[in-house]
């Protein structure tokens, strides 16, 4: 069910977004058409909102270790099969759900982690397998295409800049563009907004119960869970409608044949 403050929260982010990516004529241009049949396969949804970290980009193994890391650094002993478990929402709520840590506390770990992650992980970022060939086929589609990250917005776009895919999509919604990140339903609601899009014809893809439950929470038509951090049973009990194994598989989902 929609969250009532959805709505309010989308009117604060129209006013701190303002100029994004949704300015770029080629893209604007993309929003104005119809959804193209290409190679006989006609896109089952007219807006797509993805997820980033472990569902477009291969940075799974570079956030795990630069959190591990971070925080074994400041004195606390985790190891990788523990983050594995709270991995999903912002680094300070992972902290507060992990170890108990009060928001005042988990700052600093988290200030540090990002500019360690900047400095030093953040070049080593790929696509993962599937991912240009997704985003190029949307897009010949004239599918509008948007991120929704858990990560601080200014990363979102600087990781979408180094992978080149900064003309594939209308707009990045950051965790600190809202005042709630997923798994509350503004973010998508507001990336939807930019895409001219309704939720009835919009499929979220993810891969964490944030995406699953942000997808569900804002009621969207579907929402596609990548098998990997989580197993199908435990993605489908956050709302997922249908899951896939690799972007090639969120490829079928997203056409008809």
């Amino acid at each position: 069910m929609n969250d009532p403050r959805a709505g309010a929260q989308c009117e604060r982010l129209r006013q701190r977004q303002a100029g994004g990516l949704r300015a770029g004529q080629a893209r604007l241009r993309r929003l104005a058409g119809p959804v193209q049949v290409i190679n006989g396969k006609r896109p089952r949804y007219r807006s797509v909102v993805f997820d980033l970290d472990g569902t477009l980009a291969d940075t799974e193994p570079l956030v795990l270790g630069c959190m591990l890391e971070t925080i074994n650094r400041h004195g606390h002993a985790v190891d990788e099969e523990l983050l594995l478990k709270y991995i999903g929402p912002p680094l300070p709520v992972m902290l507060n759900n992990m170890l108990g840590l009060s928001a005042e506390q988990a700052h600093p770990i988290y200030m540090d982690y990002l500019r360690r992650y900047e400095d030093v992980y953040m070049p080593q970022t790929r696509p993962l397998p599937g991912a240009e060939s997704l985003l190029d086929a949307l897009c010949e589609a004239n599918v509008p295409l948007a991120i929704v990250t858990n990560k601080r917005e200014d990363a979102g776009r600087k990781t979408v800049e180094l992978l080149d895919w900064t003309d594939q999509f209308e707009t990045i919604i950051g965790a600190d563009t809202a005042s709630d990140p997923k798994p509350h339903p503004a973010p998508l609601l507001y990336a939807l907004e930019i895409l001219a899009g309704e939720p009835e014809s919009a499929v979220m893809v993810g891969d964490t119960e944030s995406d699953m439950g942000a997808g569900r929470n804002a009621g969207f038509a579907g929402v596609i869970g990548i098998v990997g951090v989580r197993d199908e049973e435990y993605l489908r009990r956050f709302g997922a409608t249908d899951t896939a194994g690799d972007l090639a598989g969120v490829q079928n989902l997203l056409f008809d044949s």
